[in-house]
């Protein structure tokens, strides 16, 4: 008994003392666009002083299980199609800027149109933690410059220009569906959006977003599925 009692004593010992040898939580990013025309697969992200890179990430239409790992602690990073570093320092080269998250985990990095006449596009990060974007949800996010309102099952949604946030219980119908309205106001006149169907996630998360088209100035939806564990 007093052997095994000792045994006990030396091993708590010998975990308040010796370090830790577990593996730090991963930077994991998945990329989607909605830039029109032709587009590189992948991007590169570098550190502004264009002397460093991160890794690169491959660019899709979708969201799925895949992911690309950065080499990164967050803050100020250039995306670029090259794999050189020095391409963050080439205006021609860039193709967004954009501050990461200062913490490991499980982002969604999205590409959107930039304003009207800029040649660089607007890069957003999601978190999509289990905490930040749970499952069965969806996530709502106004990219426009105006309020916009998103009426499910005739239930009204208001989201303030930039606003993003989570729908956890979506209102349904029939079919475990919702009708779905989107409409935003620009210039003192309430404008329709899009209209449809919004099905529930169920065990799955959805991602919708509110873009506005810089040539037009008109605002669109897009939606996205996310079809992996988060």
């Amino acid at each position: 008994m007093k052997i095994r009692l000792a045994m006990v004593m030396v091993a708590a010992l010998a975990a308040l003392v010796l370090p830790s040898f577990a593996a730090p939580e991963e930077y994991r990013v998945r990329a989607v666009s909605f830039l029109q025309g032709n587009q590189s697969p992948e991007i590169h992200v570098h550190d502004p002083a264009g002397t460093a890179t991160a890794g690169r990430v491959r660019v899709k239409s979708f969201l799925n299980h895949e992911y690309d790992l950065l080499d990164t602690k967050g803050g100020a990073v250039v995306l670029t199609g090259k794999a050189d570093p020095a391409s963050a320092k080439i205006p021609e080269e860039v193709i967004a800027q954009l501050e990461l998250p200062g913490k490991p985990g499980a982002y969604i990095l999205l590409l959107l149109p930039g304003e009207k006449g800029s040649p660089r596009a607007k890069a957003v990060v999601v978190d999509s933690s289990a905490k930040a974007f749970p499952p069965g949800s969806v996530m709502v996010m106004n990219q426009a410059s105006a309020p916009v309102t998103i009426e499910l099952e005739k239930k009204p949604f208001e989201f303030k220009a930039g606003e993003t946030r989570i729908i956890k219980d979506l209102p349904v119908g029939e079919n475990n569906s919702a009708g779905m309205k989107a409409s935003w106001e620009r210039g003192g006149k309430r404008e329709a959006i899009a209209s449809g169907i919004w099905t529930d996630p169920g065990e799955k998360r959805s991602l919708q977003i509110v873009l506005q088209n810089p040539g037009s100035g008109r605002a669109e939806l897009k939606g996205l599925r996310d079809v992996a564990k988060p």
